[in-house]
């Protein structure tokens, strides 16, 4: 059985690989959409002045705004992930997975995952507050509001620990300032590096951290669950007509948007943590998890607005509009822009790089010289 030579000299990085496009730069394509979406309420509104619908839509479009900005900044845990073995820009390693290596992966899942529904549960709430007159409710809403505040500072410090954790992860390979003159190299991309400083209590203290933090957030989602549950559901015998019709199409609206976010989140975790109890878990599926949680808002409200049309007498016409009026946007600004250009032959650069016999998998302290494919 012949093996795989995974030596720095053997480390060929081809960035023609369109894996950058894909899974680097369209999590902030996402938030291009927002903005987009935010134009387009007000847009349908007539007037920078909202009414309660189109103010309650906003919040809840622009609190997705919010969320998909954090998904872009605590990005870096699952953007580069070369102690998987991924196919980063070209380069193949492989190592046998272990928990350590599939933490960092796992914790950065169940992060977006509750701040997803977190942040799902809050716009509903808000949503209703401005929608129908629940006085019985009104402590509850603003308990809410205040709950979904701190719920925003604990995904600030539960999101910079896993970014910690992620620095402080073995076969990881960290680009800092001195690894320039190091290792005379402009990208060090082989993971045979692992330039990690951490003490052991600054490892320990970011885990903790993240862990901590994860907990607080799975018990505010479970509040505000339950609080969306109590207000949907509970019928006064005072309502009136108007008010229980407006409930029952807000409960509607809140199953659809929380089954499609549920198919989205949970399915392809699911499958994974199915793979990986297996020891079948492949690039494919990692991939398609960490793209369908990226992208679950902009993929839910795609879905939302074909499903439930704000006008039901042109229902199908007006959600297909609706959606080519999007995609052609998005062409004219990558145009615009000046995204699509003329692609350039690669070339091949030589780089020297010095070996560390301590993380290398074949330990040495010679000096190979590794050829760069750069655009």
């Amino acid at each position: 059985m012949s093996t795989i030579d995974m030596s720095p000299s053997n480390c060929t990085i081809d960035y023609s690989i369109p894996y950058h496009w894909i899974m680097e730069y369209s999590p902030f394509v996402s938030v291009w959409f927002y903005i987009y979406i935010i134009f387009f309420v007000v847009e349908q509104n007539g007037s920078w002045k909202l009414s309660h619908q189109n103010a309650a839509i906003m919040n809840h479009h622009f609190w997705n705004f919010i969320h998909q900005i954090y998904v872009c900044i605590f990005y870096r845990p699952v953007a580069h992930l070369p102690m998987f073995g991924f196919q980063i820009g070209g380069v193949v390693r492989s190592w046998d997975l272990n928990a350590i290596e599939l933490w960092i992966f796992w914790v950065w899942v169940v992060f977006v995952l509750l701040l997803s529904m977190v942040h799902l549960f809050y716009a509903r709430l808000y949503t209703i507050s401005h929608m129908m007159v629940l006085n019985k409710y009104r402590s509850l809403l603003h308990l809410s509001t205040v709950v979904f505040v701190l719920s925003i500072f604990v995904s600030l410090i539960c999101g910079s620990s896993i970014l910690l954790v992620f620095l402080s992860t073995p076969y990881v390979v960290q680009i800092k300032t001195n690894a320039f003159l190091k290792y005379n190299s402009r990208i060090i991309f082989c993971p045979d590096f692992a330039i990690v400083d951490l003490s052991m209590w600054q490892t320990i203290l970011p885990n903790a951290l993240a862990a901590f933090g994860l907990g607080i957030l799975f018990f505010i989602m479970v509040f505000m669950g339950v609080a969306s549950l109590i207000v949907l559901s509970t019928k006064s015998s005072s309502s009136s007509i108007k008010t229980l019709k407006t409930q029952k199409s807000l409960m509607q609206s809140f199953v659809i948007q929380v089954f499609t976010h549920t198919i989205f989140l949970f399915l392809p975790v699911v499958t994974c943590a199915f793979l990986a109890f297996f020891n079948n878990l492949t690039n494919i599926p990692i991939y398609l998890t960490i793209f369908c949680l990226v992208h679950q808002g902009v993929i839910t409200i795609i879905v939302f607005a074909i499903c439930t049309p704000i006008s039901q007498k042109a229902a199908k016409t007006f959600s297909v509009i609706r959606f080519v009026h999007f995609v052609l946007s998005f062409i004219r600004w990558i145009v615009c822009c000046g995204l699509i250009k003329k692609k350039e032959m690669p070339s091949l650069v030589q780089v020297n790089v010095a070996t560390v016999g301590k993380w290398s998998a074949y330990p040495t302290t010679q000096t190979h010289t590794t050829t760069h494919v750069i655009m």
